[in-house]
């Protein structure tokens, strides 16, 4: 689809104006590709109409951005699906590894980006087990395909307003200062470990008890996804949480494989094959 109309400069200006969202730090091929992929769905062929769309249904925004921040990520994104884990997901994860051999919570970020969500979720399991006083241990594994974001992951350090949004008291207890910026504390880092991986590989781990892949299946066809599906599903533990990005879902054969026990925040529980 060739933007025609106003440019995308000008959309762009309209947007922050209208709605507080800068999009301009983004690349502008990227940009164009992915307000093109909004307007293809939305059958929409000129800019102007787009911005129309916008202002008359400004819910579009939440689109547009998940679009657009394909592989931008930020701590404690999308607080609502945190907020859910934390109250829902994290208290039957924590008593079925009360009364299992293992003693230790194993979640996977996959297609971690700069690791934000892996230090995310060790901060949230981290602080869930010291308020209920419970002695687990904690393993996040934060996977990539490219080596260089996982190189700034491992070194867990951050410009300050990366962390401007996070709870001072949370800032306080899992950061520490670092020049201008902040390194995520020592003892968050041991519990997240990260390495460079290609989806379409075998997963290199097993017996999780979840994995969070948000807005990364939404770059592959419909088999391609479902190839996905079926290597996370052999990573998973019994009944192992598998939570996806709002704009994603399991589809076709992957159906099989999963439950979808929340619509809203796309968290799906683990079948079992054997199970009838």
């Amino acid at each position: 689809m060739t933007l025609v109309g106003m440019s995308l400069g000008e959309l762009l200006a309209s947007i922050q104006k209208k709605f507080g969202r800068d999009l301009s730090t983004y690349r502008f091929a990227c940009l164009q590709r992915r307000v093109s992929i909004r307007m293809s769905a939305l059958g929409i062929t000129t800019l102007d109409g787009y911005m129309e769309f916008l202002t008359a249904n400004p819910g579009e925004i939440d689109q547009l951005l998940d679009t657009v921040t394909i592989h931008v990520t930020e701590f404690f994104r999308d607080r609502e699906v945190f907020d859910t884990i934390e109250k829902e997901l994290l208290p039957a994860m924590v008593d079925r590894k009360l009364h299992s051999p293992s003693r230790t919570i194993r979640v996977w970020s996959a297609g971690c980006s700069t690791g934000e969500e892996a230090y995310s979720l060790a901060i949230l399991m981290l602080q869930y087990i010291r308020a209920h006083n419970v002695d687990l241990g904690v393993e996040v594994y934060g996977t990539d395909i490219s080596k260089e974001s996982c190189a700034v992951a491992q070194a867990g350090v951050y410009q300050a307003r990366k962390v401007d949004r996070i709870p001072t008291s949370l800032k306080q207890k899992y950061f520490e200062p670092d020049g201008e910026g902040y390194r995520v504390a020592a003892h968050v880092r041991r519990c997240v470990k990260f390495s460079a991986h290609d989806l379409f590989s075998e997963p290199p781990f097993a017996f999780l008890d979840a994995i969070f892949c948000r807005n990364v299946l939404i770059h592959f066809d419909g088999n391609v996804r479902n190839d996905v599906l079926v290597r996370f599903h052999k990573a998973l533990g019994e009944d192992g949480m598998l939570i996806l990005g709002r704009s994603e879902a399991v589809m076709g054969m992957a159906l099989m494989l999963f439950d979808l026990i929340d619509p809203r925040n796309k968290i799906y529980q683990r079948i079992s094959l054997g199970r009838s």
